[in-house]
């Protein structure tokens, strides 16, 4: 495959979404810098409790975005802080991002892939 079709078929399917020039959806190896390099953010596991306990990332909180009190659950938590979103695939994480983001958190950070594809990456997990 020449450059210009992988260009083509790569670089489009992952319609990276920017915020004031921050990249906001984030490849498994972006988040591992990510993580790596910034000891003050908050990684936000938007799984199900059930799904959490099978596995997640070091430091991981747990916020179910499926659960009714999804929204009464960040409305605890600071919006100032740097926070990291993923799930099992990244269609839930994304959601999440989009409902933290019209709650005025602005520092925030999708995973567009899921749990497995960050362990396979390196990214740390329990």
């Amino acid at each position: 495959m020449n450059v210009m079709a992988f260009l083509l078929l790569f670089g489009f399917s992952s319609c990276q979404q920017e915020t004031g020039g921050t990249k906001v959806n984030l490849t498994a190896t972006e988040v591992k810098r990510l993580i790596e390099s910034n000891q003050d953010i908050v990684v936000l596991d938007v799984r199900t409790p059930y799904e959490f306990q099978e596995g997640n990332l070091k430091g991981a909180v747990n916020i179910d975005y499926t659960s009714p009190d999804f929204e009464q659950e960040i409305a605890k938590l600071d919006t100032a802080a740097t926070y990291l979103l993923y799930c099992k695939s990244g269609n839930r994480s994304s959601k999440a991002t989009a409902v933290m983001k019209s709650n005025n958190f602005n520092n925030l950070y999708n995973a567009t892939v899921g749990f497995d594809a960050l362990r396979s990456a390196g990214v740390q997990t329990n």
